[in-house]
């Protein structure tokens, strides 16, 4: 498992690159009433969600084959927490898009996707303090090839 563990970090940036993008042009073109590029946003946006899927997967396999050390344990906690919300915040905002066509429904997919830009940069930021203040992902002691 530590296979996944050591994947998951080279495989994230894509999808943070396409929510982070997405999001910033969608709130750009919104705000300035630009079409085009509230389209490329939109686009980075759904791309960017269907692929954080399979970085979610690889990086709660990954977590079976390493061992945390306890003072990186809430590092850990807080990334999975805003990872899952960002993902949540991303439906939402996707749902909103399809179905809500109201004015209201139009602010709050806006808000969704700005807080959706924020926890999407939390996630990379928790991630980034696991990866090298923490040094994760080592392998379990005794789970066979160390080798890097």
């Amino acid at each position: 498992m530590i296979f996944f563990a050591r994947l998951h970090p080279l495989i994230v940036h894509f999808p943070v690159g396409l929510l982070v993008s997405g999001a910033l042009f969608e709130i750009y073109g919104g705000l300035r009433g630009d079409e085009v590029v509230k389209a490329a946003g939109r686009f980075n946006v759904r791309l960017g969600f269907w692929c954080v899927w399979p970085v979610l997967a690889v990086g709660l396999l990954g977590l079976m084959g390493i061992e945390v050390p306890d003072r990186a344990k809430p590092f850990l906690g807080y990334h999975i927490l805003a990872a899952f919300l960002s993902a949540g915040l991303f439906i939402a905002v996707l749902l909103i898009g399809r179905f809500g066509k109201s004015r209201l429904m139009k602010g709050l997919r806006f808000l969704f996707l700005a807080v959706g830009l924020a926890s999407v940069l939390a996630t990379g930021y928790l991630g980034g303090e696991l990866a090298h203040r923490y040094g994760l992902p080592e392998p379990q002691a005794g789970a066979g090839n160390t080798s890097r």
